[in-house]
């Protein structure tokens, strides 16, 4: 795969990981790219590198456009090792680059680097690399302290790493060519398991670059496929509403079970939530992704988790997909939880504690019954999920506060 023109004077020089498939808990089964941009003006930057073990990928793309050693300028947007651990192979390919980051971003590539010193820039600074300049917005908390968005005007391009951002690996480089329903759908993937608990901090960046009047006509991102033309506002749009908090008349239902009695009752649950109109998707978290899990409760207003009693808690699939959505903190969500229990319950009670500390409102009871369900104990499961959808159905469609 070749270097790629994104816009004018700029080149994608990035790398494609399509062996990724885990990123810190996010299982990335389509893989990833660390995404690097040449921006040629009568000097010549790159804006971010990639993980350590691609430099070679990515050098080797810069030499199809430049010498590395006509580099003249580094810019670090984030110091997570995807897009830093590089940093140093890299610097030595280009000799005569000097590198700068955003205040945090300075202290973080120090502390990563065993001391390495760079330069800062902050949002007063402009770089003239003769005909192409690149200005700078620092973003703490998107997603880490150090985050910063670097922008081109002449090219109205913005690079801002992380944020609109996809674990996607292609071969080509663009949304349009690899689809927008696929695209889009990665963007809110990446969104919900990474960016969720940060919607305030990314709701201001991108507030200020509509203040700092930047014309985006390209984003693009440090991960996954390139936005341009049209495709931009659609992705600001999707990301106003995960933001802002939307949510639909639906419900994410999630489970466990040992010997499929919590099984029957998800089932009968769930036709319960769809007698009532109401679209459902049912997880059985034995087998699917919690990542699939959590984009789908992005957008849900309801949230149903169920599962069996274990030496009086939770089973351990349960529990740690409670300790996975405590990191995301969702917002304006309804939950209830449900499960069967043998000799002993404790496992309803739980998890209900443990939905209502993540910030969830409990709008039922827990159900729960004792061993194989029967048929009356369906009906009455089936009855559960009716009320459980209304109370969705009346609830508001947007986080309160």
């Amino acid at each position: 795969m070749r270097a790629v023109p994104v816009s004018d004077a700029i080149w994608w020089v990035g790398a494609v990981d399509w062996g990724l498939r885990d990123f810190h808990g996010y299982e990335t089964p389509r893989g990833t790219t660390y995404n690097a941009y040449l921006v040629r003006g009568e000097r010549t930057a790159l804006v971010d590198t990639v993980k350590a073990p691609f430099v070679p990928e990515l050098l080797s793309r810069v030499r199809e456009v430049v010498d590395p050693a006509a580099i003249e300028l580094i810019v670090v947007n984030h110091v997570e090792p995807d897009h830093n651990g590089g940093l140093p192979e890299v610097m030595a390919a280009c000799p005569n680059a000097r590198v700068v980051a955003s205040r945090s971003g300075v202290a973080g590539v120090a502390e990563y680097h065993d001391g390495l010193s760079i330069g800062e820039v902050g949002a007063d600074d402009v770089i003239d690399l003769g005909g192409r300049t690149l200005r700078f917005l620092p973003v703490p908390m998107v997603h880490w302290p150090d985050s910063m968005f670097t922008f081109c005007p002449e090219a109205g391009t913005l690079m801002p790493n992380d944020a609109f951002g996809q674990h996607l690996a292609s071969s080509q480089r663009f949304a349009g060519e690899i689809g927008m329903p696929l695209a889009l759908e990665q963007l809110g993937v990446y969104y919900a398991n990474i960016l969720m608990p940060l919607g305030r901090q990314v709701s201001r960046a991108t507030e200020k670059v509509v203040e700092a009047g930047w014309d985006c006509r390209t984003v693009a991102p440090s991960h996954g496929v390139i936005w341009r033309g049209d495709e931009v506002p659609r992705v600001l749009d999707a990301y106003r509403r995960w933001t802002e908090g939307e949510t639909e008349a639906r419900v994410t239902l999630a489970f466990a079970t040992m010997w499929g009695s919590t099984r029957l009752l998800a089932e009968s649950i769930a036709d319960g939530v769809a007698a009532e109109g109401l679209p459902v998707r049912v997880f059985d978290l034995a087998d699917s992704l919690v990542s699939d899990v959590t984009f789908d409760l992005l957008e849900a207003r309801g949230f149903l988790l169920g599962g069996p009693t274990l030496h009086h808690g939770m089973l351990q699939r349960v529990a740690g997909y409670l300790q996975w959505l405590e990191g995301l903190k969702p917002a304006g969500k309804l939950a209830a939880t449900f499960g069967s229990y043998g000799w002993g319950g404790g496992a309803c009670k739980q998890t209900q504690e443990r939905l209502e500390a993540i910030g969830f409102s409990i709008a039922a009871e827990p159900y729960q019954q004792k061993y194989r369900p029967a048929a009356q104990e369906l009906a009455e499961a089936f009855e559960w999920g009716r009320v459980f959808a209304r109370a969705v159905a009346e609830a508001p469609a947007k986080a309160q506060g």
